[in-house]
């Protein structure tokens, strides 16, 4: 799946220009879909690349001493923007690792911007612990307030945008994918051959789109209620939920507007339409055992995501678990049994 968040806002002018050889993607695009928007490394003639803003408004640096576009001319530079617990960011760390060791020794420099979605992102102790677990190696820039975010009016998770030596934007694609296309793009620019091309990915039909579980986005199965925020609610376990691509809770929880928390012990399911089910989770209660099943059933070995052992997972901190993987076409049921103190953000699905 090539799935990217949004933000609220509109495309400006600037940005217009900034895309000017590329297929920019709506203001308010579906939930799933294709990739990214390169065209096929084609780069926006000399003319009329704009200035790339600078970094402003940071929190810390990880990998580096702080950095300056200034400092950074004569490179090639990579901006990419993401969050630690956006399963389409990691996804598109192979790729980033690909090219630095590609083409860093012919003057690629990887520039990380990660610019948060839930609160617990915005700590940078979270964003280091984050960076060294993922693999991430190159310069990352917290920017924990979205300034520099805002400074490039960007509205996506992942956004590539790929400057010239002279500090111009040349480039840029939105959204997983379009991984050969940027590989190009870096290797024009840099004047040398492509590298080996990157894997081709394909993208599942009808998948289920991305799944918030807080009032402020989200919105529950068979007609169940939001409490107000800070208050308990209960919700009757009435069996598993009849439609699809909705979240069904039972048991107590409390409306956080970004998350729920469960009070009691209960049970978090959905039917799901996906290859593989990721959830971005937390615990207020140090370290919290989380069983799965799928179709009523422990998840066989082949289907257990990296998060998993046997069929239940660990949460002792917010972030993004993989779940499943290689799930069979068609709808399923996954059903999580969850404690008290157990945090549920978002399901994202590839």
């Amino acid at each position: 799946m090539t799935r990217f968040r949004i933000t609220l806002g509109v495309v400006v002018a600037a940005i217009a220009v900034i895309v000017v050889v590329t297929v920019l993607r709506p203001a308010s695009p579906p939930a799933r879909g294709g990739g990214g928007t390169g065209s096929n490394g084609a780069l926006a003639p000399a003319s009329q690349r704009p200035a790339a803003p600078g970094f402003t408004g940071l929190d810390g640096w990880v990998n580096t001493a702080p950095l300056t576009l200034t400092a950074l001319r004569g490179h090639v530079v990579l901006i990419d923007f993401w969050t630690f617990s956006c399963v389409n960011c990691v996804r598109t760390i192979p790729h980033l690792q690909q090219l630095d060791a590609e083409y860093k020794g012919d003057g690629l420099v990887i520039v990380g911007v990660h610019s948060p979605e839930f609160d617990f992102e915005k700590s940078p102790s979270n964003v280091r612990a984050a960076v060294q677990r993922l693999g991430v190696t190159w310069p990352v820039a917290i920017d924990s307030q979205m300034a520099t975010w805002n400074a490039y009016q960007n509205e996506y998770w992942p956004a590539e945008y790929l400057l010239d030596q002279q500090g111009r934007i040349a480039y840029t694609s939105f959204g997983e994918g379009d991984y050969d296309a940027t590989s190009k793009a870096v290797a024009a620019l840099l004047s040398v051959h492509q590298a080996s091309p990157p894997a081709a990915t394909e993208v599942p039909a009808d998948i289920t789109p991305e799944l918030y579980a807080g009032s402020e986005r989200g919105v529950l199965a068979d007609g169940q209620k939001y409490g107000g925020q800070g208050e308990v609610a209960s919700y009757p376990d009435h069996g598993p939920p009849q439609a699809r691509d909705a979240i069904q809770v039972t048991g107590s929880w409390v409306d956080h507007g970004q998350y729920l928390e469960a009070v009691a012990p209960g049970h978090v399911r959905l039917n799901f339409h996906a290859d593989s089910v990721y959830v971005v989770a937390g615990s207020a209660a140090g370290s919290l055992s989380i069983t799965v099943t799928i179709d009523g059933k422990p998840v066989p070995t082949d289907l257990a995501a990296s998060s998993l052992t046997g069929s239940a997972f660990t949460v002792s901190r917010q972030d993004l678990f993989a779940l499943l993987t290689a799930v069979d076409p068609g709808t399923h049921l996954i059903d999580l049994s969850v404690p008290a103190g157990f945090q549920l953000y978002t399901f994202t699905f590839g």
